[in-house]
């Protein structure tokens, strides 16, 4: 039987990243696999619906969005193969979207971080749907940084070397550090 209205759905573990215990469901009859594959990796489960459309995600580096990356595996999801086996994605920055949709797409990024209250250097997915809206999937806030990463393909679009990125973490966390300070020095 197919799930509701046709909606695809997927099932992860709360714990995880990299797409580690994560299924997608067509179908009831796969929910107890999928389940049961979650629970390899953790206790709690999450279950969202499956948005299609394309993949962007947002670095946020202290109060500044950068460039929009896209993401197009070849194998039509973005798993743990397509994100650290090399030739199994292409990468896009800046993401090839009207100006106005970026920056919208760039302030909810920004606005996003803001919200959660992060700190230093944070990575915000999304799915951009067929009627150009945004839908927010998660706010990263350990993004990957070796040199292939998706937050310095985003730097090295702004202008930004990958010693500028590790630079500008430094400083975001000796500004956080200094904050604090002054924050539990006052009576």
């Amino acid at each position: 039987m197919p799930m509701p209205s046709s909606t695809i759905h997927l099932v992860k573990p709360n714990e995880e990243g990299s797409t580690f215990g994560l299924t997608i469901v067509h179908e009831w009859a796969a929910l107890p696999a999928a389940f049961t594959e979650a629970a390899r990796y953790g206790n709690e489960i999450l279950i969202e619906a499956f948005i299609e459309g394309r993949e962007l995600t947002v670095a946020v580096m202290g109060n500044r969005a950068l460039p929009i990356v896209e993401i197009r595996p070849k194998s039509g999801f973005y798993d743990y193969e397509a994100k650290y086996t090399a030739g199994r994605s292409e990468y896009f920055c800046p993401a090839d979207l009207p100006e106005p949709l970026a920056e919208q797409i760039r302030e909810l990024g920004l606005k996003a971080s803001q919200v959660l209250d992060c700190r230093g250097v944070t990575r915000v997915d999304f799915r951009l749907d067929a009627r150009d809206r945004a839908w927010c999937l998660e706010v990263n806030t350990i993004p990957g940084m070796t040199p292939t990463s998706l937050v310095p393909m985003a730097a090295k679009a702004a202008g930004l070397s990958y010693e500028d990125v590790v630079q500008r973490m430094l400083d975001l966390a000796i500004e956080e550090a200094r904050r604090r300070r002054l924050v539990v020095a006052r009576p």
